[in-house]
């Protein structure tokens, strides 16, 4: 099995142009995973992309019912765990970690913040790509790009418009 690599974006609150941006920029991923806040902006991702796209539905949301809070998404045995991340505000690093525990992944992906974030804790990846839109961390638009290499995720590399 080769090398793949998974796009992360949270956060596009209908920024068309951004997510334009993002997929030309960004290296080739055989799926993107979207945090949610404009989940439905998954389907134009998914239109410029080429690939499928697995979003949750975030706190902006609102009328996004067929979407899941929380799913999780296997990549070559890798299984990725995604929320927005909205639905905690105290010890929200712990219960991500719990939750990639108790879903038995090896990363946890979440939004809200608009700000990145990448920290490894109990074997468990926790990302944040930022808001490909509106960034809270002075940068221009932010997403991630995860790699998986013999059912193993090696890393995540975090990237700026």
């Amino acid at each position: 099995m080769s090398q793949r690599r998974i796009g992360i974006v949270s956060d596009s609150h209908g920024c068309v142009y951004n997510i334009e941006c993002m997929v030309k920029k960004a290296p080739e991923v055989v799926c993107w995973i979207h945090a949610g806040d404009y989940c439905e902006d998954a389907e134009i991702l998914a239109a410029y992309a080429g690939v499928p796209v697995y979003s949750v539905r975030g706190n902006n949301d609102l009328y996004a019912y067929q979407k899941p809070d929380c799913r999780d998404v296997a990549v070559d045995g890798v299984i990725i765990t995604v929320i927005h991340g909205h639905q905690w505000y105290d010890n929200r690093l712990k219960k991500l970690i719990e939750l990639g525990k108790n879903h038995q992944a090896s990363l946890v992906v979440f939004g809200h913040t608009h700000c990145q974030m990448l920290e490894k804790r109990e074997k468990i990846l926790i990302v944040n790509p930022g808001s490909i839109s509106l960034p809270r961390d002075g940068k221009t638009g932010t997403y991630a790009v995860g790699t998986i290499d013999n059912s193993t995720l090696v890393g995540v590399q975090l990237y700026e418009l």
